[in-house]
């Protein structure tokens, strides 16, 4: 039965991160402190009424109930895998149904990860959910005021109008908001590290063709258990390997120590359009990597333009088993293999499943 209640329940969900900082240095404040100055700034702010616009933010989408919640406070650096599986259980509970539209307070040093992976667990849901941050801190970091000249009041903005832009419908989504814009979260990479516009996204369309059944959200498993898929994260094993212009036999034992390393999947930071030096032991390498199980995806250390094959020092790369990452940033990517890993048993199916996904992605 459709639900016909017209109150937008928005929920909250606080991790840390420089939004919620104050002190010297600054340091993510408890949850008990910072919501209530959060709820007193923003509930006011959604409330209020534009005199001055035939229809306001607030009269756009529907009255709001607001929820609050927080997870592992912490500086976005010290993620791991398992907060990830933390904040699923929180947004698939039960109890919490009711509430279809989220918005997660997070560190930007993370986020486009965090973001990324949420796409990943929650496609096929009917959740709507915007990741975001901000360069400085929502409050005044000595007298916990607000503070007018940061970024943080225009991203929740952000965040709480994607909500409005993005059309009506029964099916889920993840974006991250970001100084007045919001992308799709598999589109986003953090390309600044003090500018307000911190983050770039590149608006990916996904076919509608895609077979449906490789989107099988594993929400049972995740709902009924958690712990044990918590557990599953936290032996999260990728590696990332950066090419770097080292004497080549020093660059062919690096690569070859990662391969070797037990991880799962290995991502190549090659140079450009996706090149990378051709080498007869990186040949073998590659290959006994394929034997053992190990997906290798080709992207590159250039923010945008993605990877093609048209020049002969990138193009041999496929005849040794390594997948492309298209245009993809690379938290999308690495999002995209640890779902892979969680929810796949076989590197066949792995590798089958990752070809799909690409050719499924276009701008």
């Amino acid at each position: 039965m459709p639900n016909h209640d017209p109150t937008l329940h928005l929920g909250v969900l606080y991790l840390g991160g420089t939004i919620g900082c104050a002190g010297a240095p600054l340091t993510p404040l408890p949850a008990h402190i910072f919501l209530p100055h959060f709820a007193e700034i923003f509930e006011t702010a959604f409330t209020q009424k534009d005199d001055h616009a035939e229809n306001t933010q607030r009269e756009q989408i529907h009255p709001n109930e607001w929820h609050y919640f927080s997870g592992n406070i912490k500086d976005s650096s010290a993620l791991v895998p398992e907060d990830w599986g933390n904040i699923l259980e929180l947004l698939l509970d039960p109890i919490h149904t009711h509430i279809k539209h989220w918005i997660i307070l997070h560190g930007t040093d993370t986020l486009a990860f965090t973001a990324a992976f949420l796409s990943e667990a929650l496609r096929g849901t009917d959740l709507k959910i915007v990741v975001t941050g901000s360069q400085f801190p929502l409050l005044d970091p000595m007298q916990l005021t607000f503070a007018p000249h940061s970024d943080a009041f225009s991203n929740i903005k952000t965040a709480y109008s994607a909500f409005v832009d993005q059309k009506v419908t029964d099916k889920g989504w993840v974006r991250v908001a970001f100084n007045q814009q919001h992308w799709t979260a598999n589109g986003v990479q953090k390309t600044h590290t003090q500018d307000i516009a911190a983050f770039t996204g590149d608006l990916f369309k996904q076919s509608q063709n895609q077979n449906q059944k490789n989107l099988t959200v594993h929400i049972n498993t995740l709902i009924s258990h958690p712990t044990r898929f918590k557990e599953a994260l936290s032996r999260l094993n990728i590696q990332i390997y950066y090419a770097s212009p080292l004497p080549l036999n020093i660059l062919i034992a690096q690569f070859e120590q990662v391969l070797l390393s037990g991880a799962e999947a290995v991502i190549l930071l090659a140079y450009g359009l996706g090149n990378f030096p051709d080498d007869l032991r990186i040949h073998r390498a590659l290959l006994a990597a394929e034997q053992r199980g190990v997906i290798v995806i080709l992207s590159t250390q250039v923010p945008f333009g993605g990877i093609e094959s048209r020049y002969a020092a990138g193009n041999w790369l496929a005849a040794c088993g390594v997948l492309s990452g298209g245009a993809l940033p690379l938290p999308a990517i690495f999002a995209r293999l640890a779902w892979l890993q969680m929810t796949v048993k076989t590197y066949s199916e792995r590798r089958q499943l990752w070809l799909e996904y690409i050719a499924t992605y276009t701008h």
